[in-house]
């Protein structure tokens, strides 16, 4: 049954909101600016929090930041949410401590089922949230789905209506279910560790390849970002992405992206899908096997083919 969003009844959000910020205001104000846009539902502004890091580190003294940039990150929050929570580290967590912050406050605080997390660099088109409260419904009956999210195949163009399902690679504006992530956390307590008494940046990325080594899947990278992305497989957990992009990557620069990587990967030529109909697809087991296969293939080549050159790479980092 094909759903129009324009002509369905505004859904009220009750899941958590969290907007991960850190130095980047200007990639905040986008992001904020396009969460008030949103059509076919209605959002708490009360349940919606900036997580955002500080400048400094606490074990080295190393900034990070200009103080005046996590101020202008505030403010062009409270431009668009004047009203709602922000959660100001006072000093610099890192990316991968002020995550499980948020996360810890969605699903231990909040006690939340479910938790819709933003990185400030997904731009939402208007129907981001509606795309996500349809995958909350789609997903529902399956227990091993823990993540999903909206922004879709940057490598192609799936304007809609039609909305089918494809493996989610990054965690950038996503939907995440508590029980899932208890499960990462149990596992991933080793990983944890091993980033204690350390900044995110200085982490030890040979230790945690070790860590990883007896598994007969690997990542390229060492982040939490990855590790979770492991986890999920080693714990039969889908991560699911719908094939329209409802929203758009606009990270040019920050931790992960340059210029030159942003455009060899395509995303400057990212766009929003304009249709105002969309037909989301059934769920079914046989296509959550079927993502996860994609993972895991990917995952277990790399480990096979590659795993030895990784570690040396990020031996030098």
């Amino acid at each position: 049954m094909i759903q129009t969003p324009s002509t369905e009844a505004s859904r009220v959000i009750d899941t958590p909101i969290v907007l991960y910020a850190f130095d980047r205001p200007d990639y905040l104000d986008r992001v904020a600016a396009s969460l008030t846009r949103q059509r076919g539902v209605t959002i708490d502004p009360q349940r919606v929090y900036l997580l955002q890091d500080a400048a400094v580190s606490p074990r080295t003294g190393k900034r990070f930041a200009r103080d005046e940039d996590i101020a202008a990150s505030i403010a062009a929050f409270r431009r668009h949410f004047p009203d709602s929570p922000v959660l100001a580290a006072p000093h610099n967590l890192g990316v991968a401590r002020n995550i499980l912050r948020g996360e810890r406050l969605v699903f231990d605080e909040l006690n939340a089922e479910l938790g819709y997390f933003f990185e400030d660099d997904l731009e939402l088109g208007p129907w981001y949230l509606f795309a996500l409260e349809r995958l909350k419904e789609i997903t529902a009956p399956f227990e091993r789905v823990a993540y999903f999210g909206a922004y879709g195949d940057h490598r192609r163009d799936y304007p809609g209506p039609v909305v089918k399902y494809i493996p989610l690679e990054h965690h950038w504006g996503f939907a995440l279910r508590r029980h899932a992530w208890r499960r990462m956390m149990t596992w991933l307590a080793p990983y944890y560790a091993l980033l204690e008494g350390r900044d995110y940046n200085a982490r030890d990325h040979a230790a945690i390849y070790e860590l990883f080594r007896p598994l007969a899947i690997a990542s390229e990278a060492s982040s939490q970002d990855a590790a979770k992305s492991i986890a999920c497989l080693e714990l039969d957990m889908t991560r699911v992405l719908t094939t329209v992009s409802f929203g758009r990557y606009i990270g040019e620069r920050g931790n992960s992206f340059s210029p030159q990587h942003f455009r060899n990967m395509g995303f400057d030529k990212m766009t929003i899908a304009q249709s105002e109909t969309y037909d989301f697809q059934p769920m079914t087991e046989a296509k959550l096997l079927e993502v996860d296969g994609f993972h895991r293939r990917h995952y277990e080549r790399l480990r096979r083919e590659r795993f030895d050159e990784i570690v040396e790479r990020h031996k030098k980092k």
